[in-house]
């Protein structure tokens, strides 16, 4: 019993290293209220969250230095109660909460927390540039 216990306090401690490696990096460059964030609901399970990524990932190197992105996978209970807590942290409960069951969700705000995009299914880079953009500019 001591055993699965240890191993899954070594699991819980490797998915809390993982989404502090993964999804929290750029937040810890610059404060919040200073860049824009791009946050995105996503499962394994779902096939349009994997349409979306290929997108998203070249995005993400493109605006990676400017935009701050953050990834909430709700693949299982386990992944979203981590990343309901992500969410809370970083003032994005409310969106967590009202699209944690519509995956391929994408949430854009400015840097002033304004919300200048959202979005579900969205394969179109083009809206995402555009909106990405505008949140640059709104500062």
């Amino acid at each position: 019993m001591k055993k699965g216990m240890l191993r899954r306090a070594g699991l819980v401690t490797s998915f809390l290293a993982l989404i502090a490696i993964v999804a929290l990096p750029a937040l810890a460059k610059t404060p919040k209220s200073k860049r824009p964030t791009v946050a995105i609901i996503r499962a394994e399970w779902c096939s349009a969250c994997q349409k979306l990524e290929p997108t998203m990932m070249e995005l993400k190197s493109q605006y990676g230095d400017r935009i701050d992105f953050v990834i909430l996978d709700v693949s299982d209970e386990e992944k979203a109660a981590e990343s309901a807590a992500v969410a809370r942290k970083l003032g994005l409960s409310k969106f967590f909460d009202e699209n944690k069951q519509k995956t391929s969700s994408v949430l854009v705000l400015s840097a002033s927390r304004k919300i200048v995009f959202q979005t579900m299914q969205n394969f179109d880079r083009d809206a995402y540039v555009k909106a990405f953009d505008e949140a640059l500019a709104k500062g």
